[in-house]
């Protein structure tokens, strides 16, 4: 419905008495028109007086001859750009740097083994995000530095020290602790007849060191493998700051990326493998086969043409004399 004339009176009027009767009631509301006013007048009275005191005008540009520069932001300026491009593929390039310079067969395997983990932990799930290989320069870069930081230490320890004097005593305990609780459960010549089962094998765990089993192996859960992850979590913890440099190690989120990749991805399954007896019977297996074979080898080389010949020869020599 269209707004006349007479309702815009009608509106006006009521308006004008309801304003009087509230004025009546409350009569401070009649000084609110006039501090609106004044608000509004002060508040245009005080721009003016800025833009007129700050202004310069076109005679402080004459004499300083400088302008107020270009109308963009400094970073596309030409040669700033310039600049900003070749960082950025500066940063873009990435050589890797070897391992063990003294070997480049070393070196070699282990930038094998390193694409492999790349391949598929990293970029498996970040080639979805982005094509670009900068994260998985970083990521590559990271591990480098670790294994170069590991490799130092490694090559600074005596390594026939710390197996003499820590490895086969580690491993002489665990063997003769594994034996009593074997003895313990078969009886003291082993003689008790068990079929090889899982409930065996935790019968013997049970018994082993009195029941003190590493933290990883306990009894107390079905399904030790969240165990086990988190207490690789807290191995791994415990060594980022220590073979990672400190520029590496400042945001948490890459820490936690580290540390989930780490335990989680490489060192569980790597030990699962290595926990399992079949991987040692295959070693040993493998061992054995070169080693017979590097035999086999040795002992058709001894007994060639040029070494039967010399039997006869002696035999020819003693007839004669």
């Amino acid at each position: 419905m269209a707004l006349r004339r007479r309702d815009v009176i009608i509106a006006i009027i009521i308006a004008f008495i309801s304003w009087g009767f509230v004025t009546h009631w409350v009569p401070t509301l009649r000084y609110l028109p006039y501090a609106f006013f004044a608000g509004a007048a002060s508040t245009v009275a005080i721009l003016g007086w800025l833009i007129i005191s700050t202004s310069r005008g076109k005679q402080y540009q004459e004499r300083s001859g400088e302008g107020y520069g270009a109308r963009h932001v400094a970073f596309v300026t030409p040669e700033t750009w310039r600049m900003e491009t070749e960082a950025l593929k500066k940063r873009s390039q990435y050589k890797r740097e070897p391992l063990y310079p003294a070997s480049f067969v070393i070196s070699d395997n282990f930038d094998l083994l390193i694409d492999l983990i790349l391949r598929d932990f990293v970029s498996s799930w970040y080639r979805n995000i982005s094509s670009r290989p900068t994260f998985a320069n970083e990521v590559d870069r990271a591990v480098r530095a670790a294994l170069s930081d590991i490799r130092d230490r490694v090559l600074a320890v005596d390594m026939v020290e710390i197996v003499v004097s820590r490895m086969v005593p580690l491993i002489t305990s665990h063997m003769r602790d594994f034996y009593e609780a074997e003895r313990v459960v078969r009886g003291k010549r082993l003689t008790r007849s068990f079929t090889e089962s899982e409930e065996l094998d935790l019968a013997i765990a049970g018994k082993y060191n009195d029941g003190k089993l590493h933290p990883a192996a306990s009894l107390a859960y079905s399904n030790t493998k969240l165990v086990q992850q988190q207490h690789l979590r807290g191995i791994v913890t415990r060594l980022i700051p220590k073979v990672l440099p400190r520029s590496m190690t400042t945001s948490p989120a890459v820490i936690v990326l580290i540390k989930e990749i780490v335990a989680c991805a490489v060192l569980f399954p790597v030990m699962q493998m290595l926990s399992d007896p079949d991987t040692w019977n295959q070693l040993m297996e493998a061992y054995v086969r070169v080693l017979y074979i590097f035999t086999s080898q040795s002992a058709d080389h001894n007994t060639g043409p040029n070494n039967a010949t010399r039997p006869q020869n002696s035999s020819k020599t003693s007839r004669s004399s």
